[in-house]
């Protein structure tokens, strides 16, 4: 009798440890390629991938020890932030600081005091579409100066709370002063997208103007993607960031942001710069490439169920 219950026993075990075989090997699956070391302590698969792939690139040197990283990506349709990685970090904003500048203009022109003239119209679209540094100063000059442009949005958007603008561009766009962060920059893209903030749609009409980019060019993701984006480049400052539309499998658009920078403040002096600008620069605008591939590809395949084709 007692062999028959032991026997019944072991035959219960054996059929549990079947019918949980199948999840625990397909939740391993979703880490493939991954060190366990890394598998310990993430918030998402895609954070493992982007923290995986940036120590790879550290140990190839194509990232030195003084880069500094930070990212977000943030699915819009299923408000759920899947990568964070040093998002309040403060780091050189660049050019990205132009999207701040924006939304100081288009704050005084909601109140009335400021005009949206064909003028400025001129100037807003040099600022973001060709990165204009002589209008954004034309817009800090219209709007009071640097510490009044501060002043609106500390005034106004407090929850930007990593970003600040202390000075204009200065001849030659070396600017090091103006600072934002990953997280100020994903809710300036998800406000924006929700339209809660001052003239969204024209903020939006702006960012989708084609232009240069570290997300979606030179990379696999379709061209029907859209992509409302601004990038910031600086001797010590590569980053991008910006909303994505794709289309899920039944045609409906999912948005979701990418944020990447990357910041080696020791190349803000000239004795520290050993590679030509552009080769230190094409580097890391490849790392976002890669990146922004690894969230298109998460997002559409596990989110939304389809299948990766890939764009010559």
């Amino acid at each position: 009798m007692l062999r028959g219950r032991t026997k019944l026993f072991t035959f219960l075990i054996c059929c549990s440890i079947a019918v949980l075989l199948p999840a625990y090997q397909a939740s391993a699956a979703t880490y493939q390629n991954i060190p366990r070391k890394y598998q310990r302590t993430i918030d998402s698969q895609l954070e493992a991938d982007f923290e995986y792939y940036i120590k790879r690139q550290r140990r190839r040197k194509l990232l030195y020890p003084s880069d500094r990283t930070s990212f977000v990506v943030y699915d819009i349709s299923k408000n759920k932030k899947l990568v964070s990685i040093n998002e309040d970090r403060q780091m050189m904003a660049a050019s990205i600081i132009k999207n701040f500048v924006m939304l100081a203009y288009f704050h005084e022109v909601k109140y009335g005091r400021q005009r949206h003239t064909d003028h400025n119209r001129e100037h807003l679209r040099a600022m973001i579409w060709k990165s204009s540094n002589s209008s954004t100063n034309y817009f800090i000059n219209l709007l009071g100066g640097p510490g009044r442009v501060n002043r609106i949005l500390k005034s106004n958007y407090p929850y930007f709370k990593q970003t600040k603008i202390v000075e204009k561009i200065p001849p030659g766009g070396r600017t090091y002063k103006n600072m934002t962060s990953a997280r100020d920059l994903n809710t300036f893209f998800l406000r924006l997208w929700q339209d809660r903030l001052p003239h969204s749609d024209k903020m939006k009409w702006y960012f989708k103007l084609k232009n240069g980019d570290y997300i979606f060019k030179q990379t696999y993701i379709p061209a029907y993607v859209e992509v409302y984006n601004k990038t910031g480049t600086v001797y010590g400052l590569v980053g991008d960031g910006g909303v994505l539309v794709l289309k899920d499998p039944q045609g409906r658009s999912r948005p979701y942001i990418f944020i990447g920078l990357m910041e080696d403040r020791t190349k803000t002096s000239l004795r520290n710069r050993w590679l030509s600008f552009y080769d230190w620069k094409n580097r890391r605008a490849n790392i976002l490439r890669r990146l922004s591939e690894k969230a298109y590809k998460y997002i559409y395949e596990n989110h939304y169920g389809g299948r990766l084709t890939r764009r010559n």
